[in-house]
């Protein structure tokens, strides 16, 4: 809250059922500085990911018959968030394209974790990110999720681990955006 100005947006890309959406909304609210909050998500899930295979979200996709947008608005409700949360349900790459270059104030990624949808995400929000702005995500865990941390550190040689479990570059010179823009992958 202190590194950012008033009025600032924040986008969180790839919100689940909301827990950190939630949690990011309660900073702002309770911080006395007025952001936005924004929400981004298929809402449909990932599908089976990571070493393991593993369908985090099918339970939730399949309990809401095919999508888990209901449940994530309503846990935004529930948290008494919904006038500070605004959702867009599309994915990454689509909602990225209705925001301006150099118009958000920090982008979280935790959407897909492969390593072509996760380079999408990069090159689609980086030049989003203002000047002095963040560009962070989550699972940043080499033996849960090695795709996130090869593709984090080849693509964004100077990010640096941010926490236990997640990444974050500061976006130092709008002016260089293209060029350190990652060229999307190609089949």
């Amino acid at each position: 809250m202190r590194h950012f100005d008033e009025g600032g947006r924040f986008v969180e890309v790839g919100t689940y059922l909301g827990r950190s959406l939630c949690s990011l909304g309660e900073v702002v609210r309770d911080g006395g500085k007025r952001f936005s909050v924004i929400g981004i998500d298929t809402c449909r899930g990932s599908g089976a990911e990571g070493p393991q295979q593993k369908d985090f979200h099918g339970g939730a996709v399949a309990a809401g018959g095919g999508t888990f947008a209901g449940t994530l608005h309503r846990n935004i409700i529930e948290c008494g968030l919904a006038d500070t949360i605004s959702l867009i349900v599309s994915d990454s790459v689509t909602a990225a394209s209705l925001f301006a270059d150099r118009s958000i104030d920090w982008v979280h990624l935790d959407a897909s974790h492969d390593r072509e949808s996760l380079t999408r995400d990069i090159t689609s929000w980086l030049p989003k990110v203002r000047h002095g702005g963040w560009l962070s995500g989550d699972d940043y865990n080499a033996e849960k999720w090695p795709e996130v941390v090869s593709t984090v550190k080849e693509l964004l040689p100077e990010a640096r681990k941010w926490s236990s479990k997640q990444w974050r570059l500061v976006v130092e010179d709008p002016e260089n955006l293209a060029s350190a823009a990652p060229a999307p992958l190609t089949s």
